[in-house]
């Protein structure tokens, strides 16, 4: 009940530009207003609702095939303190990965979603700590260029009050493993981000390789459609199918702000 409280309210503060007509402007660029970050969820898979983000699990890779959360101006106000107790998921049936498989493998714990974005709630900031949350990632990459592009995401909620965000690892290919879990170590991490203010909204993605990084941010950009096709995952699938493709298809590099 907390979960969909905090997400209503998110919700609201998105959709506040709905409200001289909400059912006709929602009907043209929504199908379903509940759950507008979450990408498309496969027959299989069930959705984890967590206090701040939301995720679908992969059991064979040990770790979050997506994670999605709405971010806001407000949320990125808050003052709780960072943690640093890393735990399995009680959420996971199947299990979650642990602390054995990241110890000593050279790997960082690197979150999908986070820490600093969930530090306007208690319970959030312990979730962001679940392994489900976290993906081995290059020390240089976590605590480099993928901390700027998370630095750059605050940014943005700040700069255009909220953005829907989904981020997660690239799970193609015959992957590394670590740990006794055989946790996949991923080539590429993605991010895809909306703006999303009815006509005037704007899209775009990233795709970044496990490694240090040192070109700009731009430089990573991609088309959401462009990370679909490495990703295989259908993003914002709760749009307007007319909507969602424009978003989509194209990507305005200055139109964000760096």
């Amino acid at each position: 009940m907390v979960k969909e409280f905090l997400f209503s309210l998110s919700l609201g503060f998105i959709l506040n530009s709905f409200a001289q007509n909400p059912s006709q402007e929602a009907e043209f660029f929504l199908k379903n207003a509940k759950h507008i970050e979450f990408p498309y969820v496969e027959d299989n898979e069930n959705v984890i609702l967590h206090h701040g983000y939301s995720l679908v699990y992969d059991e064979p890779c040990e770790q979050a095939k997506w994670v999605a959360y709405v971010l806001t101006k407000k949320e990125t106000e808050g003052l709780e303190e960072r943690g640093n107790k890393f735990i399995e998921d009680p959420f996971v049936h199947t299990g979650s990965a642990t602390n054995e498989d990241y110890s000593k493998s050279g790997y960082d714990r690197g979150h999908l979603a986070p820490a600093a974005d969930m530090k306007w709630s208690e319970t959030a900031m312990k979730e962001s700590f679940f392994y489900s949350n976290m993906s081995p990632q290059v020390p240089s990459f976590n605590r480099g260029i993928w901390k700027k592009l998370e630095e750059k995401l605050r940014d943005w909620a700040i700069a255009y009050d909220s953005i829907l965000i989904v981020t997660g690892p690239i799970l193609n290919g015959n992957l590394k493993k670590i740990g006794i879990n055989e946790v996949c170590v991923p080539d590429f991490y993605y991010k895809v981000i909306i703006d999303f203010k009815k006509d005037k909204s704007k899209a775009i993605g990233f795709i970044m390789p496990n490694s240090a990084g040192s070109k700009p941010l731009s430089d990573y950009a991609k088309t959401i459609d462009d990370v679909e096709k490495q990703t295989g995952i259908d993003f914002f699938s709760q749009f307007n199918s007319e909507f969602e493709e424009k978003l989509e298809s194209k990507i305005c590099i200055p139109c964000w702000e760096w």
